[in-house]
C-alpha cells in the first residue's frame, strides 16, 4: 500500500518513456529567409573571407542578428554544404552536444560509420568523448569532397569545461575543407589567443553587426516607416546600430502619424531601449494577445498544446499563427510550423512584465508546464519547469524516475546536472534523490559520496517502491552494492543475494539487475555452475538496459571459459559486443568488459594477437576515465596479463599483473579464487622465465634508436639525426620492440632502463 509520502505527483513518472532528444529536428534547422531581412552585404562578404581561417568567431550581446547574419551568408545556391546546430543550456551535456553534432553533420553529407548517426557517442559519464568519439568523426569530415561549415549558434549555452576540450579538439583536427562557425553573446572557454596568434581564427564582433544608417534606412522601409536623414541619424546615435533595438523602434514606428517626433521625444542609453521599445509592442496589442506573450514567455520552446495547458486555455494556436504572421519576435523551429520559440531579449523582457505584474502566478505556470512536459514524455524540460516552480521533491522523483533510461542513452551528464540543479537541501529529504545521488556516484566512481549516502539511506526504513521501479530503498542499496562491489566480494555477494530476493518482478529493469550482480558475485567466489543461472535470466531479460545485457553475456563468457565450454564462451562474448555496437556503447566503460570477453575468447580459440587488439581498445577505453568500479579493470588486467604472457610479452605481463595487484590489494576476505586466477598466470610467467636468458641482445644501432626514442623526436626525426633513411630506422624499432617484449615505445623505453640498457 502507497503511503502519502510515496505518492507520485504525475502518476507513472516512468511511463511513457523519455525521449532523449525531444527538439533535435528544431535544432538542426537555421532560420529560413524571410523577405523583411535587410540585405546585410557587407557582412556576407566578411564570412566569405573568414573562411579561409579554419574558425569564425561570431561574438556580440543579445540582439545583434548573429543568427539572422550567418542564416543570410549560408542562404544561397552556391554555398558549401552546412550543418546547423543551435544550443541550448542542454547540451552542456557532452553526449547530447556531440550527438546533435554528428547527426547535423550526417545530414550535410557527412558520412559517418554507423546506421543511426547519434550512436556513435558512447555513454559515458566522464570527459572522454575527444579520444573516443571525435577522431571518427574528424576522419568523416576529411573524407568530404566539398567544403562543409558546421555553425553552433548560441555557443554561450555552453559552459562546461568539458565540452570547451572537446571544441578546442575538433578545431586542433579539422581538415582543410571544414569550417567551425560559434555564434555566441560571450567568448567561449577556448584558447583563443592560440588561434588568433596561429592565424586560425576569423572573429566578427558587436561592431561589425551594428546596423548602418542604410541598413536601418532599409529596415525602416520594409515596414514603410519614413524619416527624415536627420531623425535616422539621431535614431541611430541612440541606438548605437543596436539591430534589435533598431528592430523594435520599426515596430513602435509603424503608423504613428509623426515619427520624426517620436524618435526626437526617444532617449535612454540603448540598455534601456529594449525594455522601453518592448512596452511600446505590448501596449499595442489586445489584453488577450500580451496575456499569452507574457505567459508564453516562460517557455524557452512551445506549441499551441503547452501553451493551452499553461494558459489554461484553448486559443493559443491562433494567437501564434498571428504572431508569427506579424513577425513579432517569433522564431519557428521547425518546417512543420509546430514548435516556436521567442527572441531571446523579447521573451526575458515579457518574462521581466510577468514578474512584477503577477509575481504569485510564476511559480503555477512552471508547474502547469512541468504537468504538459511529464504527460508528453519531456523530461528534460518537465525536470526544469519544476524546479523554477521551486517543486523540488517532484522534481527529485522525476529524476529518480529516469536517471537509468538517461544514462543507458549516454547522458549521464545530464543526471548529474539534475541532481546539482535539486542541490543539497533536496538530496538530504529525498530518499529518492539520494538513491539516485548513490547510484551516479557509484557510476562515476566517487566512493566518498557514495558511502555518505548508502549511510543516510540505511536508516530510511522501508520507502518504496520508487518511482525507477526499483521495490524499496532497501532494494536500490542492495543492488547497488552488488552491482558495483566496492565492499569487497563477500558483501558483494550478501547484498546480490538480498537484492534478488526482493526484486521479484521480471518485467523490470530492476530483476536484471539485481540477477547480473548475484551471477557476478559467484563468479568471484568461484561458484560457476551457480552463476550461469542468474546471468542467464539477466542476459534473456526483454527489460534489461542495454549495458546491464551487455554485463551479463560478458561475465557469462567468463563462466564459460572457466567451465571449458569455449564455444558458448564465444558466442556470448559476441553477444556483449552486438548489444554494445547496437546501444551505441563502444566509448563506454561500463560496457567495455565486452572487449575483455571478446578478447579472452579470441585467446582461447588461438588468435592472440587478435585478442592483444581487441583487448588494447577495451583497455584504452577504461584509461580514459575513472567512471567505472573497481571489478572491472581487475576482470580485463587479469585477462590482459594472460593474454600478455600467451603472446611472450612478459614484461608487458608484468606490468599489467603489477598494476592488479594494487586493485585486488584492498580487499582480503573472499578474495580465494581472484588470488588463484592471478597465481595462474603467474606460473606461466615462471614456466616461460628461462627462455629470457636467450632473448636476443640488441644490436649497437638497435641501442642508438633506442637511446633517442627517450625524447620527443619522430622516426623521422630520429632518421635524420642518425643519418639513416626512414625505413631503416623502423626497421631497428620494431627490432626493438620485439626484443624487448615491448608492445610500444614508452613500454620500450621502461623495459630498458629497468633492464639498465639506456
Amino acid at each position: 500500500m502507497t503511503t502519502s509520502r510515496e505518492r507520485q505527483p504525475f502518476g507513472d513518472l516512468a511511463a511513457p518513456a523519455p525521449s532523449v532528444d525531444q527538439f533535435i529536428e528544431a535544432k538542426l534547422h537555421r532560420p529560413r529567409r524571410r523577405e523583411s531581412w535587410v540585405h546585410r552585404d557587407r557582412l556576407v562578404e566578411a564570412l566569405d573571407r573568414a573562411v579561409s581561417h579554419p574558425v569564425t568567431l561570431v561574438a556580440a550581446p543579445a540582439g545583434y542578428g548573429k543568427t539572422t547574419a550567418l542564416a543570410q551568408w549560408l542562404d544561397r545556391p552556391d554555398g558549401p554544404a552546412t550543418a546547423w546546430v543551435s544550443l541550448d543550456p542542454g547540451d552542456n551535456d557532452p553526449d547530447r552536444l556531440w550527438s546533435h553534432v554528428v547527426v547535423a553533420l550526417e545530414r550535410a553529407g557527412c558520412v559517418l560509420p554507423v546506421s543511426e548517426p547519434a550512436r556513435v557517442v558512447g555513454a559515458t559519464t566522464g570527459a572522454s568523448t575527444p579520444r573516443a568519439v571525435l577522431p571518427a568523426l574528424l576522419n568523416a569530415l576529411a573524407a568530404v569532397p566539398d567544403d562543409i561549415v558546421l555553425v553552433l549558434d548560441d555557443f554561450h549555452f555552453v559552459q562546461s569545461p568539458a565540452c570547451h576540450e572537446q571544441v578546442q579538439f575538433l578545431i586542433a583536427g579539422l581538415p582543410a575543407q571544414a569550417h567551425l562557425v560559434i555564434a555566441t553573446r560571450s567568448d567561449p572557454g577556448l584558447r583563443l589567443g592560440r588561434l588568433r596568434a596561429s592565424s586560425d581564427l576569423a572573429e566578427i564582433r558587436a561592431g561589425d553587426l551594428s546596423f548602418t544608417s542604410a541598413e536601418a534606412t532599409e529596415l525602416l522601409a520594409n515596414d514603410d516607416v519614413r524619416l527624415h536623414e536627420a531623425t535616422i541619424s539621431q535614431l541611430m546615435e541612440r541606438t548605437e546600430g543596436w539591430p534589435a533595438g533598431l528592430y523594435l523602434a520599426t515596430l513602435s514606428l509603424a503608423g504613428r502619424p509623426d515619427p520624426d517626433e517620436f524618435v526626437r521625444r526617444f532617449s535612454g542609453g540603448n540598455r534601456f531601449i529594449g525594455d522601453y521599445l518592448t512596452e511600446e509592442v505590448l501596449s499595442r496589442h489586445p489584453d488577450r494577445v500580451r496575456e499569452f506573450i507574457t505567459m508564453a514567455s516562460i517557455l524557452d520552446r512551445f506549441n499551441a498544446s503547452l501553451c493551452d495547458h499553461v494558459r489554461g486555455a484553448t486559443d493559443s494556436a491562433a494567437i501564434i499563427h498571428d504572431l508569427a504572421r506579424s513577425n513579432l519576435f517569433v522564431v519557428p523551429l521547425d518546417e512543420e510550423r509546430e514548435w516556436f520559440r521567442f527572441h531571446h531579449l523579447f521573451a526575458a523582457v515579457a518574462r521581466s512584465e510577468l514578474e512584477l505584474a503577477h509575481p504569485d502566478h510564476v511559480r503555477t505556470l512552471h508547474a502547469r508546464a512541468a504537468e504538459w512536459f511529464v504527460s508528453h514524455g519531456h523530461t528534460d524540460e518537465a525536470i526544469q519547469h519544476l524546479l523554477s516552480a521551486d517543486r523540488t521533491d517532484e522534481a527529485a522523483l522525476l529524476v529518480q524516475a529516469n536517471w537509468l533510461t538517461y544514462v543507458d542513452a549516454g547522458r549521464g551528464a545530464t543526471v548529474l546536472g539534475w541532481l546539482d540543479s535539486l542541490g543539497s537541501p533536496a538530496a538530504s529529504t529525498s530518499p529518492a534523490a539520494r538513491v539516485t545521488t548513490a547510484w551516479m556516484a557509484a557510476l562515476v566512481g566517487n566512493e566518498a559520496v557514495l558511502a555518505d549516502q548508502l549511510e543516510a539511506l540505511a536508516d530510511v526504513g522501508d520507502y518504496g517502491p520508487l518511482p525507477d521501479g526499483s521495490r524499496s530503498v532497501e532494494s536500490a542499496v542492495a543492488m547497488i552494492r552488488g552491482v558495483f562491489g566496492y565492499g569487497g566480494p563477500l558483501d558483494t555477494l550478501a547484498a546480490a543475494r538480498r537484492a534478488v530476493e526482493l526484486e521479484t518482478d521480471s518485467q523490470s529493469p530492476q530483476y536484471a539487475i539485481a540477477h547480473v550482480s548475484l551471477g557476478h558475485a559467484l563468479y568471484l567466489m568461484g561458484e560457476l555452475d551457480e552463476a550461469i543461472i542468474p546471468l542467464r535470466v539477466a542476459s534473456r531479460s526483454d527489460r534489461a538496459p542495454g549495458v546491464v545485457r551487455v554485463l551479463s553475456l560478458s561475465v557469462e563468457s567468463f563462466v564459460e571459459t572457466a567451465r571449458g565450454d569455449q564455444v558458448r564462451a564465444r558466442d556470448c562474448a559476441e553477444l556483449a559486443m552486438d548489444v554494445v555496437d547496437a546501444h551505441g556503447l563502444r566509448a563506454s566503460p561500463h560496457a567495455s568488459l565486452a572487449f575483455t570477453a571478446l578478447g579472452q575468447a579470441q585467446a582461447a580459440a588461438g588468435k592472440v594477437d587478435d585478442a592483444l587488439e581487441t583487448l588494447e581498445v577495451g583497455l584504452a577505453i577504461r584509461r580514459q576515465t575513472t567512471a567505472q568500479g573497481v571489478w572491472g579493470p581487475i576482470h580485463h588486467l587479469l585477462v590482459m596479463a594472460r593474454v600478455a604472457a600467451q603472446a611472450g610479452r612478459r614484461a608487458w605481463a608484468r606490468e599489467l599483473l603489477a598494476e592488479l595487484s594494487t586493485l585486488t590489494g584492498r580487499y582480503s576476505d573472499g578474495m580465494s579464487v581472484m588470488h588463484a586466477r592471478v597465481a595462474e598466470v603467474q606460473r606461466l610467467l615462471s614456466d616461460g622465465a628461462a627462455d629470457e636468458s636467450f632473448e636476443e641482445p640488441l644490436t649497437s644501432r638497435e641501442l642508438d634508436v633506442l637511446r633517442l626514442l627517450q625524447g620527443d623526436l619522430v622516426l623521422n626525426e630520429i632518421a635524420e639525426e642518425l643519418y639513416l633513411s626512414s625505413n631503416t630506422v623502423k626497421t631497428h624499432a620494431r627490432a626493438v620492440y620485439r626484443k624487448l617484449g615491448a608492445h610500444s615505445r614508452a613500454e620500450a623505453v621502461r623495459i630498458a632502463r629497468r633492464q639498465s640498457l639506456i
